[in-house]
């Protein structure tokens, strides 16, 4: 395991010298994401200031959700972009090039390739935790939380990758499905925290794990409830446990398309 992680981290390493020599496109990339990210901000701004208190969630507390969901995404998007690329690899036979490497198959995957926009999702995301920090004077034990919840949100998002793109070895047109899985997932992770209530905060915790990796984390921080903390951490370990077994059956439908190129 020790040399699986050391290899990523060099893999990593290597994709981030590679993605920086354009360092123009390199800094637009990552300054447009950001960007991108302020406006969708804002808007939640406006809403809450129009209709008020939802669900005992404020303005700071959707600072907080943008600042838990971009840190995941933009971590997981930027170091383990290949995860997303699956589906192209399959369709191209590319996959047999990291099949008939000794490294871990899965790692070898997620390193091939480096999301430079998904930097400017972790640069926002320090900026919202930040303020979100400051505006709710959060004591030292809750900024050690915060830093806690941020590695539990960070390895569910990386579970529902890895899950949500398995499923490209079972579909021909696996692009358009797992675009579809992925924002069924995503998008109620970015809505207002407290609109989800009875039925539909049951589905989109424990079928759809969307409030795992924002909202569950803001009311943890903003209440510090054990009780949600443990909940969490226990489906956490679940989703990781269940994405890397669907990967590992997933992978042995493959076959190889037996074309004669070479990939990078």
């Amino acid at each position: 395991m020790k040399k699986e992680l050391k290899f990523a981290l060099y893999a990593i390493k290597k994709n981030i010298q590679s993605s920086a020599e354009l360092r123009t496109s390199f800094l637009m990339n990552i300054v447009g994401m950001a960007i991108n990210n302020i406006a969708f901000i804002i808007i939640w701004m406006f809403l809450i200031k129009s209709v008020g208190v939802i669900g005992g969630w404020t303005a700071m507390d959707i600072v907080g959700l943008q600042g838990f969901i971009a840190l995941s995404y933009g971590t997981i998007l930027s170091t383990a972009n290949g995860l997303r690329k699956i589906a192209d690899y399959t369709a191209s036979g590319a996959l047999d090039r990291f099949m008939l490497s000794p490294k871990n198959l899965l790692i070898r995957i997620a390193t091939s390739s480096f999301g430079v926009s998904a930097i400017g999702d972790v640069v926002f995301g320090i900026v919202c935790m930040v303020i979100y920090s400051f505006a709710i004077s959060a004591s030292i034990s809750q900024i050690f939380l915060v830093l806690l919840l941020l590695i539990i949100s960070t390895i569910t998002f990386l579970s529902m990758i890895i899950l949500i793109y398995s499923t490209s070895f079972f579909f021909t047109d696996a692009n358009t499905v797992t675009s579809g899985i992925f924002e069924l997932f995503f998008t109620p992770a970015l809505f207002h925290g407290g609109a989800f209530q009875g039925v539909m905060r049951f589905v989109f915790t424990f079928f759809i794990p969307s409030l795992l990796i924002g909202t569950l984390p803001v009311e943890i921080v903003r209440n510090i409830s054990l009780d949600k903390l443990l909940l969490l951490i226990i489906l956490t370990i679940f989703w990781f446990i269940f994405s890397i077994f669907i990967f590992n059956r997933a992978v042995r439908r493959y076959e190889s398309s037996n074309f004669m190129t070479f990939g990078n």
